[in-house]
């Protein structure tokens, strides 16, 4: 558990993630061409890394030149174990602790200005069916792969946007 959330929680990692997640599917060839600024080693342990936790798979594999070249995609990452709810409570502790140091770092600088940085945190308090919910979900995954399709930009500012799906109180 603690790799899981350490790969999804890591920067290169989750580029790599996302990167994926919104092409469908890529090969280590795609990704160093997509030039994320990582070396090669490093792309390759990152993606052994991912592998191992069930972030991504091997969907398939071509045969270029002789090698063997794989073909990744991403799983559905939930924060969610799979296991006992005292593993899930502590994977989303972990995650939400990993939250808040990133927050902690970006406080202690001087430079930190919260209007500047267009920092924010909404919370929608939304009663939807399971279908109605699916749906939204997937609107807004096709609204941040649309933009995110535009990073790399001169004057881009890297940003993290959490999307959290929490319980509502008591039904």
């Amino acid at each position: 558990m603690e790799k899981r959330l350490k790969v999804l929680t890591d920067p290169i990692s989750n580029r790599i993630i996302q990167l994926i997640r919104v092409r469908g599917e890529m090969t280590i060839a795609d990704i160093i061409s997509a030039n994320i600024g990582v070396p090669r080693a490093t792309l390759y342990r990152k993606i052994d890394k991912m592998v191992e936790v069930g972030a991504i798979y091997v969907a398939s594999t071509n045969k270029v030149r002789g090698q063997i070249e794989k073909v990744y995609k991403i799983k559905d990452i939930f924060v969610a174990t799979k296991g006992s709810k005292e593993e899930d409570m502590q994977m989303i502790t972990m995650s939400l602790m990993g939250i808040l140091g990133q927050y902690e770092n970006y406080f202690k600088k001087d430079s930190a200005d919260v209007t500047r940085d267009k920092l924010f945190m909404f919370n929608y308090n939304i009663s939807l069916s399971d279908e109605d919910f699916g749906q939204m979900m997937q609107e807004m995954y096709q609204l941040v792969d649309k933009y995110q399709k535009k990073q790399g930009k001169e004057n881009a500012k890297l940003r993290n946007l959490y999307m959290l799906s929490a319980p509502g109180g008591e039904e």
